[in-house]
């Protein structure tokens, strides 16, 4: 969790990553708590001992809709496809609980990501919120 810490570097990058309810500064098990990473499936990519990557499963609508939430590359491993790979890894565990649709938020201005989510066949689901989030669906 620390190494995870480090790649959120101010609050908007907080509220950008996990929502608007999680406070700065970041204490790591004030944060694991906020997260609810004891009740929900949470993963991690790691290679060598070293996280790469974090994400989150939360269900919804009777656990057949699993929303993606709470994912995170390594600031230095960005653009090598690692969130591609977290992306598929968190579709298939949602495929295995049951899950036909997943669902995702995304800041409009995180264009990196929104265009992953769109190559990984995400649609826009709802409008634009006034925070500038993006709701998006898929079907598995």
């Amino acid at each position: 969790m620390n190494a995870l810490i480090e790649w959120i570097d101010s609050p908007e990058g907080l509220t950008q990553w996990g929502g608007p309810s999680l406070t700065w500064p970041v204490d790591a098990a004030r944060l694991w708590q906020q997260i609810d990473a004891d009740t929900l499936p949470s993963f991690s990519l790691k290679e060598d001992g070293e996280l790469q990557a974090f994400g989150q499963l939360s269900p919804r609508d009777q656990q057949t809709t699993w929303h993606l939430c709470r994912l995170i590359v390594a600031p230095h491993l960005r653009g090598q496809q690692l969130g591609e790979r977290l992306c598929r890894y968190l579709e298939a565990q949602a495929a295995h609980l049951g899950g036909t649709r997943v669902t995702l938020n995304v800041a409009v201005d995180n264009q990196p990501a929104l265009r992953l989510y769109q190559r990984l066949g995400y649609i826009s689901s709802a409008p634009v919120d006034e925070r500038g989030v993006q709701p998006m669906a898929r079907q598995l």
